[in-house]
């Protein structure tokens, strides 16, 4: 118990980030709450279904897909504020590490899954941001925990209903799980991974009992899924949400295009390539040795080659691959030593549990040391000082602000003020990132034609925006006379519009451009 704990808290130190609202989601998530909460039913619509917030393709249709994460986080912000959801994700994110631990532990021992947890919690907590995400951690580890116990039970026909209660609440967590987070068709790779297995045992064994119930309860979870603004194509919405991705994110990218970009800081490449080793030797490794194979369970492979495939291909699904990595490989590394009479396993185990607590207490230690400024419950100090600023300066639009800073927009100014574009690629055409939004920060006439056709009032901008795009509007427009840098601090740079509107501000306000290292042009 002792050493769960332990495991536990570093889970819990290793997410604590204060946030940096200014170039998070969970401002906008906040907002989708508020609204659905306390607006006309015509404004929930608008929100779930259009691109509510932006004046630029304001009736562009969108899939608002986390519709009821926003709901969630929206009560705990109006309970606690922002350190009330800090406490919210790490409790949910520890809540899904422990489940899977537990299932670990009782494969293959405190010594292995210790191992194992050690290895993969750095990649686990890699994504410290609070997101709607960690719904899909906490449903997934549900998921795999109830169909794991379940496949452990024996099916008699005397069996009664009791004996598969938890199985029934599986389509009551996917009715959840579908309006939380487009993760949830992960519940239905479980769901067909178990139900491939079993089908297998069918074949072999012809007794049908157990296939028909997970059919039943496959099919109930699909029936329920339904249950969504957006019906079937809410149920088919994860296979297409990439079909309009006018804008590169860096989430959604694979390990060898970001290797490729020298883009690594961060992402432990080297970590997750081990651990696709680690469990490709675990699976290996019985199928060598073991002659008797007919209860290894085929569905802890086909999880695996999906979520590494998934996780390789796209460096946000990392924790999914860790997740379910835990109790996988400990399943493996059980079955391999269970039957040997010796204790080379325990031996083992022993040894490396000693190798691995020194790395991990020297990794994580650094980790934390790395983001010593960041470490903390609630809001990083002065975040929302620029937007403090361009509400007591009563400065108005039309805005024209960076892609990262929209929530944060969002969250502050909305209703009064829409934004220019927000961190969803979905929400937006592509040709409006490729034609409008990336050439208008990278040349100059491109940017006069926009301005003509909006005449922004003023520019908010994060300058932590480290694309080339953003880093060259930047340059040009501290450079550019006809606008005048107001508030600058380390993470936002305001600036307006030299005009009659504006004048009094700038004229108590701006910022020489010495400051900047550039002369006027």
């Amino acid at each position: 118990m002792v050493v769960t704990g332990i495991l536990v808290l570093w889970c819990a130190l290793l997410l604590v980030q204060k946030v940096n609202l200014s170039r998070a989601d969970i401002g906008r998530h906040i907002k989708n709450g508020e609204i659905m909460v306390d607006t006309s039913w015509s404004e929930k619509m608008e929100v779930l279904n259009t691109n509510f917030y932006s004046f630029t393709e304001n009736n562009f249709p969108f899939v608002n897909h986390h519709w009821l994460s926003g709901v969630v986080f929206y009560f705990i912000f109006i309970l606690g504020g922002f350190k009330g959801l800090s406490f919210f994700y790490i409790f949910l994110s520890c809540l899904s590490f422990y489940i899977l631990f537990r299932i670990a532990k009782n494969e293959a021992g405190l010594e292995v899954a210790s191992i194992l947890s050690i290895l993969v919690l750095p990649i686990i907590t890699q994504r410290a941001e609070i997101r709607p995400e960690v719904f899909t951690y906490l449903f997934l580890a549900s998921f795999f925990y109830i169909l794991w116990k379940w496949t452990k039970e024996e099916i008699t026909e005397e069996s009664k209903l009791r004996d598969k209660k938890y199985l029934f609440l599986l389509p009551i967590l996917m009715l959840l799980w579908i309006n939380l987070h487009v993760g949830f068709i992960f519940g239905f790779l479980l769901l067909g991974s178990f139900w491939i297995s079993e089908f297998v045992n069918f074949c072999k064994t012809k007794k049908i009992k157990r296939i028909k119930w997970l059919t039943l309860i496959s099919l109930f979870s699909a029936i329920l899924s339904l249950i969504n603004p957006f019906f079937i194509k809410g149920l088919f919405y994860p296979f297409r949400i990439f079909e309009n991705y006018g804008y590169l994110v860096l989430e959604n990218q694979s390990i060898s295009f970001l290797e490729n970009l020298n883009i690594t800081n961060g992402l432990h490449f080297g970590l997750i390539k081990f651990l696709y080793t680690l469990a490709l030797l675990s699976f290996a490794l019985p199928l060598f040795v073991k002659k008797d194979l007919r209860k290894f369970p085929i569905q802890n492979l086909i999880i695996f080659v999906a979520t590494s495939v998934w996780s390789y291909f796209a460096v946000r699904d990392f924790p999914i691959f860790s997740l379910l990595f835990l109790p996988i490989v400990a399943y493996n590394i059980g079955f391999f030593f269970s039957k040997n009479e010796n204790n080379i396993g325990k031996n083992l185990s022993i040894t490396f549990l000693v190798i691995t607590l020194v790395w991990f207490s020297l990794t994580s230690f650094s980790r934390i040391k790395e983001k010593e400024s960041s470490f903390g419950i609630g809001l990083m100090p002065k975040v929302n000082a620029a937007v403090e600023f361009y509400k007591y300066q009563n400065i108005k639009g039309p805005i024209f602000n960076n892609y990262d800073i929209g929530g944060y927009l969002i969250f502050h100014l909305f209703p009064e003020e829409k934004v220019f574009v927000d961190n969803r690629p979905e929400a937006y055409s592509v040709d409006f990132f490729q034609k409008i939004y990336v050439p208008a920060q990278e040349k100059r006439e491109e940017w006069l034609k926009l301005d003509q056709k909006y005449n922004f009032n003023s520019i908010f901008f994060s300058h932590l925006d480290l694309t080339p795009w953003g880093q060259n509007f930047l340059i040009q427009e501290v450079s550019d006379f006809a606008w005048a840098p107001v508030f600058a601090d380390e993470y936002n740079i305001i600036f307006l519009k030299r005009n009659t509107q504006n004048a009094e501000i700038i004229k108590k306000y701006e910022i020489p451009k010495s400051n900047f290292g550039v002369t006027r042009q």
